[in-house]
């Protein structure tokens, strides 16, 4: 089988290690990239959050010590997912045009600042990584409506959100929407937003995003804060360190009131003669 001379090029050209967590959304970004690139993107199965990313090896490459962080083959070292997924695409997922890669950045962008801060706002407090805030959920849930209906109008007559094939602002945004709508986007919500959920649905099921997403089941049920799971995320120094903090007082006292009574025995004792 011979392959295009292009995505022979890309393939020869960008491999090397992806360092990061098991199910990261935003990793995934450049591993969907890599199926339609043919990019040879390895990821780290030792990586160990927490540990592997605040090495003294690992931030000698990587500073900051956050993840996902790659390492090309070349020694070339990149951060922040959407940097990584763009290394890892070819020129369809770039933008064939000038006006596509434009459009694709836009997305990429507005997914970024529109999109994922109201989702985690919204989606945080169901998973415990959060404490829940009526307020910021609420301004969270108008903001995405507000979003949802313009990208709903949008692709009312169009499936991807720039040309006829996949590229780039497809996989961001869609990694960006996978736990909003796991998660909060019910049926209610979806049916107001069909163009959108249609859109959804025909990237999660295109070959190259189940090999990285497997299955993406649709909530049925709005999540909600989940404040066992916040507890078990965050718990508190409990009430035992409170109790230390009390009894140590006391174990300081013991010897002042031991050495006040002498004194009054002793004045008790000169009277008394």
């Amino acid at each position: 089988l011979t392959l295009p001379c292009s995505r022979v090029a890309n393939k020869m050209a960008v491999s090397g290690t992806l360092y990061t967590y098991e199910g990261s959304l935003r990793s995934a970004k450049a591993l969907i990239a890599a199926q339609y690139s043919g990019a040879q993107i390895k990821v780290d199965e030792s990586f160990e959050f927490g540990k592997t990313n605040a090495s003294q090896d690992f931030l000698a490459k990587f500073p900051l010590g956050k993840v996902p962080a790659f390492e090309s083959s070349k020694g070339e070292i990149l951060f922040e997912a959407d940097a990584i997924a763009h290394f890892a695409a070819n020129e369809q997922l770039r933008g064939s045009s000038s006006i596509d890669k434009a459009l694709v950045q836009q997305f990429i962008a507005f997914s970024n600042n529109e999109i994922t801060p109201s989702a985690c706002t919204w989606t945080y407090p169901c998973l415990g990584f959060k404490q829940y805030n009526k307020q910021d959920t609420e301004a969270a849930k108008t903001h995405l409506n507000k979003c949802f209906t313009m990208l709903d109008s949008f692709l009312l007559t169009r499936t991807f959100l720039v040309g006829e094939r996949v590229t780039l602002a497809d996989i961001c945004l869609t990694c960006d929407l996978v736990l909003a709508y796991k998660l909060v986007l019910d049926p209610s919500f979806r049916d107001s937003y069909k163009n959108v959920t249609r859109w959804f649905l025909t990237c999660v099921n295109q070959p190259e995003f189940k090999k990285v997403l497997n299955e993406v089941p649709l909530c049925e049920k709005m999540g909600q804060f989940d404040n066992k799971k916040y507890q078990e995320l965050h718990p508190k120094k409990g009430k035992e360190g409170g109790k230390e903090k009390k009894e140590q007082p006391k174990k300081k006292e013991t010897p002042k009131k031991k050495k006040a009574e002498d004194r009054k025995s002793t004045r008790l004792n000169s009277v008394t003669q």
